[in-house]
Order: C-alpha cells, then sequence, then structure tokens
C-alpha cells in the first residue's frame, strides 16, 4: 500500500510479500501480521494543531477576564465569604453525618478544578483539535457550584453548631 508521506526508506516501492503457505513460525510471538509490520515502517503521525482566531481571541480573553475577576475586585469575598461563618475547633456541635467536614474540601476542591480547568483544558484542547473557549465557561462554572455547595453546607450546619 503507498504511503503519503515521504520515507527515507529505501525499498519503499518494494511490495511486501505473503509468507508462503507452509510457512509455520515455531513460536506466536515470531510471526508478525501484515498490519503489525505494515504499522512498524510507517512513518510516525504528524501533529496539526487546528486554531480558528476567535476562539484564541475568546479564550485569551475569557482566561483574563477570569484572573482580573479574581485578583483586583471583591468577587471571591462574595463567592466565598461564608468561610468565615464555618465553625472549628472542639466548640462545635455535632452535624448529622458529618457534613460540615466536607464544606474545605468542597471549596478547594473547586478551586483547584477551576485552576486546573482553566490552565491545562485550553492544552487538551489543542492536542484534540476542539474549541478551547468553553474552559474558561466551564472553570467559572465550577467555581460557582463549588461556591453554592460549600454555602448550602455551611447554612445547613449552622443550625446544629449554635
Amino acid at each position: 500500500m503507498a504511503s503519503p508521506h515521504r520515507s527515507d526508506d529505501l525499498h519503499q516501492g518494494d511490495p511486501v510479500e505473503d509468507p508462503p503457505a507452509s510457512y509455520e513460525p515455531v513460536n506466536s510471538d515470531d510471526a508478525l501480521p501484515y498490519d503489525d509490520y505494515e504499522a512498524e515502517h510507517r512513518p510516525p503521525p504528524t501533529l496539526r494543531l487546528r486554531l480558528a482566531p476567535w476562539d484564541v481571541i475568546s479564550t485569551a480573553l475569557l482566561l483574563t477576564l477570569l484572573v482580573v475577576l479574581a485578583t483586583a475586585t471583591n468577587w471571591p469575598w462574595r463567592l466565598y465569604g461564608f468561610l468565615s461563618d464555618v465553625c472549628t475547633g472542639e466548640t462545635c456541635g455535632l452535624v448529622p453525618f458529618g457534613v460540615d467536614n466536607y464544606i474545605y474540601p468542597v471549596v478547594w476542591g473547586g478551586i483547584g478544578a477551576a485552576i486546573a480547568a482553566a490552565g491545562v483544558g485550553p492544552f487538551v484542547s489543542l492536542l484534540k483539535g476542539w474549541y478551547m473557549s468553553f474552559w474558561p465557561v466551564l472553570s467559572l462554572t465550577i467555581l460557582m457550584v463549588s461556591s453554592v455547595v460549600g454555602d448550602s453546607l455551611t447554612l445547613f450546619s449552622e443550625r446544629y453548631w449554635h
């Protein structure tokens, strides 16, 4: 089968012959099926990035907006202000199912997942050929969900703390 890629192989045009009918390999590992033989002599695949200018621009703008919201505004305080109400220590009352133990893991896990989605997600999209601009939106969604769940856990637990 002719390959569309150029190769430095001197025997590129030589046909590959099937083994004779009387050929029986001594060990099954000794035999290479035709597809494996062809795969071993094929040039490695090339990586092609599919970029749309609007996608790169919108991803950069959304990521910049997220960083500005997280650092230059009181947005984190508004989202996670309930953390000042969380009771820590031995003076807290018992909460059913130990729900209060999950407040910080939910909040910090959500923040970590959002940072990972915003930081690593666009590179995954580059390699997979997907659009990149949904990662900052997904990151913002993760932040909002972790805030709402953490606040709900805090509101539920406050009844039992005092």
